[in-house]
């Protein structure tokens, strides 16, 4: 059987408040030995996961603002690839719009609400917003497809999302932020789309994914894959979802989603050997 795991990022494989993954560590081996594809699935950027990939040393496919595009690196194991643009090293399959496209859009929400975008904030202003380094803040600020904002009053945010869906955009919540997208896209469709790619390459393999987040913007995702998993909040909440088969981490961040992780794992290997 062929394993896929879809993680997303801040609040579940990297730590709320100082983005480590250490806690995570021994189910981060055990995956790149077993081959399993790790499959990051996040609202971050381009720039951000590549350079978390270096850390981590993976080469997956890996998606990133909300579902806006996922790029398959010409070294993963996915080949038959038939759609999608060439990029350099990767194929990329772009389901939302461009970022100039958003940018112009938010122009006009922002016309009406006082809200401040990603666009309208310098590389300071989002280091200190986010708790990141200069460097970090740079590659964050990098954006291919999507809007994140803050809004001066949360009370707007329902008629912030009444205009967006009119000019063909929704809004979803992250951790910290509000992220303008495209209204035909979320993380649900891009997983869909890697599962099908996954399904199509390794016939007539079995295949089981699993799916990890913490907010409500995972949704999307975790209603994709066979076996979901919610991370807890930092005070340990969960948010009040109903999905089969849901498996709800006992800690938060790293260490929920070592402990999840693995857990399903021993499940798994106890049934049928996993195939490189």
């Amino acid at each position: 059987m062929l394993v896929v795991i879809f993680t997303d990022l801040d609040g579940t494989l990297l730590n709320h408040h100082d983005y480590s993954y250490e806690a995570a560590l021994p189910a981060l081996k055990r995956i790149k030995e077993a081959a399993i594809p790790l499959i990051i699935a996040t609202s971050k950027t381009r720039s951000e996961v590549e350079f978390l990939q270096r850390k981590i040393g993976i080469i997956d496919p890996f998606i990133v603002e909300n579902g806006g595009g996922i790029f398959i690196p010409k070294s993963s194991r996915l080949k038959n690839i038939d759609s999608g643009e060439k990029q350099g090293e990767y194929t990329l399959i772009r389901l939302g719009k461009s970022y100039e496209d958003i940018r112009a859009l938010f122009g006009e929400i922002a016309s009406r609400f006082e809200i401040k975008g990603f666009g309208d904030m310098t590389i300071t202003e989002i280091a200190a917003l986010l708790g990141l380094s200069e460097m970090e803040a740079e590659r964050a600020k990098h954006r291919e497809f999507t809007e994140p904002f803050l809004a001066n009053n949360n009370d707007d945010i329902s008629s912030i999302e009444k205009q967006a869906h009119s000019i063909g955009l929704q809004v979803a919540k992250g951790g910290r932020l509000y992220h303008l997208i495209d209204g035909r896209m979320d993380k649900g469709a891009a997983v869909r789309k890697v599962i099908e790619f996954y399904r199509d390459n390794f016939k007539p393999a079995m295949l089981a994914s699993i799916g990890i987040g913490d907010s409500e913007n995972d949704l999307p995702m975790l209603e994709q894959v066979d076996i979901p998993v919610m991370i807890p909040n930092p005070h340990g909440r969960h948010h009040h979802f109903s999905l089969p088969r849901l498996v709800r981490a006992k800690e938060p961040g790293s260490l929920g989603w070592n402990n999840a992780l693995e857990s399903i794992l021993n499940r798994i290997y106890q049934n049928t050997s996993l195939q490189k």
